[in-house]
């Protein structure tokens, strides 16, 4: 039995992918700036060569800092997630529900997504049931990487108009005839064909890497009733021959993808972090800005006229009996002008201090993160009443996003619901 081809069906997964090609150019900046790399982005200098931003401020003659307020940010809000996780009434589930969460570990891969979902505006799972080392036939829950997972274009929040949907992985050559051989040896032997062509591909080498797509598309089966829409899956080879294929098993006959991305805006996506990289930045530059300032103007500078230093003495001796505690320098009475000393206080540095700390305070503003809701200590005459009002206000600008990953959270149970509920009939 032959393995069918379908390359129409590869090309339009590849297609879904290309078209998320701006979220994970995005994902990928606000990733960096997220974990550190936040001079990273490249600009066209005067003389028109293409620098980052760390490179130009080097050639300025300044160092580069930074102030990670993103990281901090983000940590608050995954860390109030998970407080209230761990203060909210246990949900009266049902005890498969229940077992699945604890097999799955959910509270952290929920912590996972939701760190994934501030940064990207993304967060996808797949739901499978299988046998897995050290367990009986179970269902899991796995976090799938924005940058292997594809889907149409589509501008239902919750996903109705999705037709195609899936993701892109790696398996070794073993795995593979593990997983689609079926136990046959004339399939294995048609699965390294599959692949013998890939470029850098050796089929005698079973720790190869076979690149598969997991595409499921939408079908209706003019055999089938009208009302009996279904989802396909099928696992494919790059070439487009199908290595397997299936029917979907769930009661609804859906997919079993979890996925939300947040906000939902004529088909695209704007993550919460992306409006906050304007201000992060301007912020690294300020604080950049000031320790230039404060390393090139005078400070405790001596200034010493030739004709005060006594004949017993020279300038080393001078300066080296300036810079020890209690040092006395003796100084010829006789002399023109007297030592003294020159420290510069900056009006330069006092305004960009203003300015940093202005920047600061738009910066809780914008992403609705109050001091108090990061931990953070108050003045002393801020009362219990006010720190707690501001905690709670926070949360309420956070409620949205927090509705909206937990409606994400409510479709994967209601897929793990379905899949258990297939299991024990």
């Amino acid at each position: 039995m032959k393995l069918k081809y379908n390359p129409g069906l590869y090309r339009r997964a590849v297609d879904a992918h290309r078209g998320l090609s701006r979220l994970r150019a995005l994902r990928l900046r606000l990733m960096e700036h997220t974990y550190g790399r936040q001079w990273s982005d490249l600009i066209t200098t005067d003389d028109g060569r293409i620098l980052s931003e760390y490179d130009h401020a080097l050639e300025s003659g300044m160092r580069p800092l930074t102030n990670n307020l993103l990281r901090s940010l983000v940590k608050s809000i995954v860390g109030r997630f998970r407080y209230n996780l761990s203060t909210a009434e246990k949900p009266d589930g049902s005890g498969d529900l229940t077992a699945f969460h604890e097999a799955n570990q959910i509270n952290e891969l929920n912590s996972r997504c939701l760190e994934e979902f501030l940064i990207s505006g993304c967060v996808i799972q797949k739901l499978v049931c299988e046998r897995r080392p050290g367990s009986s036939l179970a269902v899991w829950a796995d976090n799938i990487c924005p940058d292997d997972f594809f889907v149409n274009r589509f501008s239902d929040p919750r996903g109705a108009d999705v037709r195609i949907i899936g993701h892109f992985f790696r398996v070794s050559l073993a795995e593979l005839k593990l997983r689609f051989g079926h136990g046959s040896a004339s399939r294995c032997a048609m699965l390294e064909r599959c692949y013998a062509n890939s470029s850098g591909f050796n089929a005698t080498d079973h720790a190869a890497v076979c690149h598969v797509a997991e595409v499921w598309n939408f079908d209706i089966d003019p055999a089938a009733p009208a009302d009996d829409p279904h989802w396909h899956c099928r696992f494919m080879a790059p070439n487009g021959t199908v290595l397997d294929e299936t029917r979907s098993t769930l009661p609804s006959g859906g997919h079993p993808y979890a996925f939300k991305f947040y906000p939902l805006t004529d088909g695209k996506v704007h993550p919460f972090i992306e409006d906050l990289i304007g201000q992060q930045k301007h912020i690294n530059i300020l604080i950049t800005m000031i320790d230039h300032i404060l390393a090139n103007s005078a400070k405790g500078v001596l200034l010493m006229p030739m004709d005060a230093i006594m004949p017993e003495s020279d300038i080393r001796d001078v300066s080296r009996v300036w810079s020890r505690p209690g040092g006395v320098i003796p100084v010829n009475p006789a002399a023109r002008m007297m030592p003294q000393e020159v420290s510069v206080s900056s009006g330069a540095s006092r305004d960009a201090s203003q300015l940093l700390d202005a920047e600061m305070k738009l910066f809780q503003q914008i992403s609705g993160v109050s001091g108090a809701l990061q931990g953070q200590l108050q003045a002393s005459n801020v009362s219990a009443s006010l720190y707690e009002s501001q905690i709670n206000n926070s949360a309420i600008a956070l409620l949205d996003i927090y509705e909206s990953f937990n409606s994400f959270r409510c479709v994967r149970d209601s897929i793990a619901a379905e899949m258990i509920n297939t299991i024990s009939h």
